[in-house]
């Protein structure tokens, strides 16, 4: 990959190649730098590698029990990249896959590693704008679809498009319907019909072409500042990252994976290939149900898992979640302010041997990039950020207008620099040349501190960060005040603006079950007198509003409390107060 900012860069072949022996998870891999070299010339040899040692081992167990050994993954994905030569992919092409977390998915994905093509994960809840965008700014000519999931209809959906691809459907493509069937593009391909019977396939037995250089993986981004941009990894950062992920979370043979977060989304997808990089076994689950992933635990015995607060809470908390519990490892997105409740009941649940920590990451460096030790409070091992988990991280604040460095406990805008990072957002330069600094490093949007050049505390989005009197405030230390009083069962607080003033803090509540009933007044009233002995006077909230639910959005991460709708809504509650 080139560009102009800095890209995933190590210093040779043969640093990657001693580096990656000294992994304990990964193949035996003989030290001979030469012969290493020649193993480590891409994933697709890993992973050949991978079955030839163990064929028979479950990589992939899909939701409704059925197996994919490493010998049929290795199969599979063979058949499938002579498949796609045939119909043209070729080296640093894009493919498009919109389709639940199946086994399809990382046979495709391991397919392209053949090729040295490249996958962006579509997120099944995307529809025709985003879908457009996409498919022309990747340049995605081929999607892997399902012929229906959840009430969708894919392949109407993408025969609809501007940008119509060519469809690789995982169903019945007879049972398409008629007004389905006039929109679809001029090639339709069965998922069945490139694993089947190899005699035919062009090219089924030349070498692998892909190298670590090619890109590998796409994520995009949340877009809440206009259509997605598409963050592309390379085989390479891929790699180092997952090495990384396996060292520090001791990954081995005997690991387990649960991926209850969607692969299209980094959480999700680098959660599973270090399990299989490992050795492990990888089990996924399609959508998105506390009880089944409880009940998929038990039965696969899951010793890794990672997702949101939340999600780990109703787990453990599920009836189906049976003790004593062979999941004694993962880590936590602090989406809706449960972050201390997720860890101090996954430990009191399982007599301390599930010990979650707080996580940090992001589509352009990957989830899991730092991790708490687990022998820390709970209180620490709640707290988003953590240290970052290889020793070439580096982690920075800066001054969010001037761009200075600032001192470690002082909070800025978090810089990272990393070969975990990408180099930049296919067919976007104006994003790229924004999200770089002049010297490197990747600017995240986020508000947060360093401990030192590797530990940091992230608090907000800069976006959702309040500048209160001239100060920027972490609006978590007002939410978390609020929490602390016994009629608050959660609490979120976004600025709002009061011309005169500025930027002032309101809080939306929702309140205990105990207090479920009482006048709102009334608890605006004791929550005001709360804050004003508890916080320093520019802090306290100008309006409490207690609120049922807050709004959220589901997106391949995890569901997010959505803070732009609730910033709204508190300017409108504040703009008749302006007016009088």
């Amino acid at each position: 990959m080139t560009g102009t900012n800095w890209g995933p860069t190590l210093a040779a072949e043969d640093a990657i190649a001693s580096e990656y022996a000294r992994c304990p998870g990964f193949l035996d891999l003989p030290r001979n730098l030469a012969t290493l070299n020649g193993l480590m010339s891409s994933l697709w040899t890993l992973f050949e590698n991978q079955a030839a040692e163990r064929p028979d081992v479950a990589a992939l167990i899909d939701e409704t029990g059925s197996t994919t050994t490493y010998a049929q993954l290795i199969d599979q994905s063979r058949c499938v990249a002579a498949g796609l030569a045939n119909i043209g992919v070729t080296k640093g092409d894009s493919i498009g896959v919109f389709f639940p977390n199946r086994s399809a998915w990382m046979v495709m994905w391991l397919a392209t590693t053949r090729l040295g093509a490249n996958v962006v994960g579509l997120n099944t809840r995307f529809r025709t704008a985003e879908l457009d965008h996409l498919l022309a700014v990747a340049n995605i000519n081929v999607v892997l679809t399902p012929d229906d999931f959840l009430g969708i209809d894919p392949p109407s959906l993408f025969g609809s498009l501007e940008h119509r691809p060519t469809l690789i459907v995982d169903g019945d493509t007879d049972g398409f319907s008629s007004s389905a069937t006039d929109l679809l593009p001029s090639k339709v391909l069965r998922w069945s019909s490139l694993l089947g019977p190899p005699d035919d396939r062009t090219g089924l037995a030349a070498a692998p072409v892909g190298t670590l250089d090619d890109l590998t993986i796409g994520f995009t981004t949340s877009g809440t500042t206009g259509f997605p941009k598409v963050a592309c990894h390379t085989q390479r950062s891929t790699l180092h990252h997952a090495r990384a992920i396996i060292e520090a979370f001791e990954l081995n043979h005997d690991s387990v994976g649960l991926i209850p977060l969607p692969l299209c989304g980094t959480f999700g997808f680098i959660s599973a290939l270090p399990v299989l990089l490992s050795g492990g076994t990888v089990v996924l689950q399609e959508a998105w149900d506390p009880g089944a992933a409880a009940r998929l635990i038990a039965t696969h015995g899951v010793t890794f898992c990672n997702g949101s607060d939340i999600m780990h809470l109703d787990v453990v908390n599920h009836p189906d979640f049976v003790l004593p519990t062979t999941w004694t490892t993962g880590v936590f997105a602090d989406f809706t302010n449960a972050g201390e409740e997720c860890v101090r009941v996954a430990s009191e649940r399982t007599d301390g041997t599930l010990l979650l920590t707080g996580t940090y990451g992001s589509s352009e460096g990957f989830a899991l990039m730092c991790r708490w030790p687990t022998s820390g409070s709970v209180s620490e091992r709640a707290t988003n950020g953590g240290p970052l988990i290889h020793e070439d991280y580096r982690v920075r604040a800066c001054d969010p207008e001037t761009g200075a460095e600032l001192g470690h406990n002082e909070p800025g805008e978090l810089h990272f620099t990393g070969a975990n990072f990408i180099d930049h957002y296919i067919g976007n330069a104006e994003a790229s040349a924004k999200a770089f600094t002049d010297d490197g490093w990747f600017k995240t949007g986020d508000l947060g501190f360093t401990r030192d050049a590797t530990t940091f505390v992230y608090q907000a989005r800069l976006g959702d960060s309040l500048r209160l009197r001239g100060f920027l405030c972490d609006p978590s230390e007002i939410e978390y005040h609020l929490e602390d009083h016994d009629i608050v069962e959660r609490a979120q607080v976004v600025g709002a603006n009061r011309p005169g003033v500025g930027d002032v803090a309101v809080a939306f509540v929702i309140p205990s079950a105990s207090h479920t009933t009482t006048p709102h007044d009334d608890l605006e009233a004791v929550l005001k007198d709360y804050c004003r002995d508890g916080l320093a006077n520019y802090k306290r909230p100008e309006r409490i509003i207690v609120v049922e639910n807050f709004p959220v959005t589901d997106g391949p991460n995890g569901v997010k409390i959505r803070k732009v709708d609730l910033r709204e809504s508190a300017q409108a509650l504040l703009t008749p107060l302006q007016e009088t």
